[in-house]
């Protein structure tokens, strides 16, 4: 299994920087599959797209859906998801993985509480 998907003629590749238990999780989740650590790599001292140097582990995009529902049950899972266009240049922050569902956002909070109010001033 390799860390590199590529789309439209253009490999990416998928990184998590995460913490000591999180990191020693992925390793146990890669054993409990039958794969072995080379399904993901270290690369330390990474620079990302913030000018900052950042300790990631590469992983297969299949690994992004998991780790998500790891940290839903068990918040001491920590960690933010980079990815790079190509092989070398930047990481650059995966947040679009990260995002709330539109139900979930403020601003939609605030639109349910606007009509709720209208609703009631109605009556």
């Amino acid at each position: 299994m390799s860390n590199v998907k590529t789309t439209a003629n253009q490999p990416v590749q998928w990184f998590v920087e995460c913490d000591t238990f999180t990191n020693e999780s992925i390793e146990r989740e890669l054993s409990a599959r039958g794969l072995e650590s080379d399904a993901i790599s270290a690369h330390f001292d990474a620079l990302g797209n913030d000018g900052k140097l950042h300790n990631v582990l590469g992983i297969p995009s299949t690994f992004i859906k998991m780790l998500k529902g790891a940290r839903v049950n068990d918040t001491r899972f920590q960690f933010r998801f980079w990815k790079r266009n190509g092989t070398k240049g930047v990481l650059f922050p995966a947040d679009f993985v990260e995002k709330k569902p539109l139900s979930q956002t403020a601003e939609v909070k605030r639109v349910i509480a606007r009509i709720g109010a209208l609703k009631d001033k109605k009556k």
